[in-house]
């Protein structure tokens, strides 16, 4: 009985992830962008969970340059069985292939253009694709992908924020179809700004440079929103490693729309 009870504690405490990975653009980088004036929200993001946060965001990217260029291939390479690795990606996925250097094909299967870059050709993939591909990696190591919709901008109208671009809904379409956990960083950042209020966002100078990147203290409020999300949903294996200070954070939950 007593080496039952040990085995069993044993894989509980193995079952508990001890690396999060982050897969992203400036929204989620730490050092955000506009000469370190913004910040992301993976820079506090370790401030809440016991797990080891390794973030790869990096300003600019897109899913098809963070696939292209090896930022992908440098991120899975160290992930390991239990571990989780948060995708997310849109804000520079906009126009086509042909329009932005960074842009996907159209579609959302295995469509694909071809295009020349510099004297190189390069086939482009449909958003989607890009993230399968990611999260399929990211399963065939045994560990978890957790993809996140797009961080909105700082964009009021008569009080409310607007729908999110259709990359949002491209990630709950790839969220369903691999049945992987999804978590609606827009929904929950977007209606708890409404709750603050513009005012409070103007006042507080959260958006120091422009309309999408965040001052540390809004970047830290998209931490907590996705702190939130992990909690409003139950998602247990992140519940298990979050620490004292995230029990501090206690935003209401919202249904997402997508």
């Amino acid at each position: 009985m007593v080496l039952i009870v040990l085995c069993l504690v044993q894989n509980t405490i193995s079952a508990v992830p001890k690396n999060i990975f982050i897969a992203g653009d400036s929204t989620a980088d730490g050092n955000g962008a506009n000469n370190g004036k913004t910040n992301g929200w993976g820079k506090f993001l370790g401030d809440y969970i016991t797990a080891t946060v390794h973030n790869h965001a990096v300003s600019g990217q897109s899913a098809r340059t963070f696939y292209r260029d090896g930022g992908w291939a440098n991120l899975i390479k160290d992930v390991s069985k239990g571990d989780y690795v948060f995708i997310q990606f849109g804000h520079n996925d906009v126009g086509g292939p042909n329009k932005n250097p960074k842009g996907s094909a159209g579609g959302t299967g295995d469509e694909t253009v071809t295009v020349v870059i510099n004297g190189v050709e390069e086939v482009v993939h449909t958003f989607p694709w890009y993230i399968r591909y990611f999260a399929n990696q990211v399963l065939e190591k045994g560990a978890t992908p957790l993809l996140l919709s797009l961080t909105p901008d700082f964009k009021f109208a008569d009080g409310k924020i607007g729908e999110p671009s259709r990359f949002a809904g491209f990630m709950k379409l790839v969220s369903d179809e691999l049945n992987i956990p999804f978590i609606d960083h827009y929904n929950y950042i977007a209606r708890n700004w409404e709750i603050l209020g513009e005012a409070y966002l103007t006042k507080n100078n959260w958006f120091p440079t422009d309309y999408k990147h965040t001052s540390p203290e809004a970047a830290d409020f998209n931490a907590k929103m996705i702190i939130s999300g992990i909690k409003c949903q139950n998602i247990e294996d992140l519940v298990a490693i979050l620490n004292d200070k995230a029990g501090t954070v206690s935003y209401p939950c919202f249904q997402s729309p997508l």
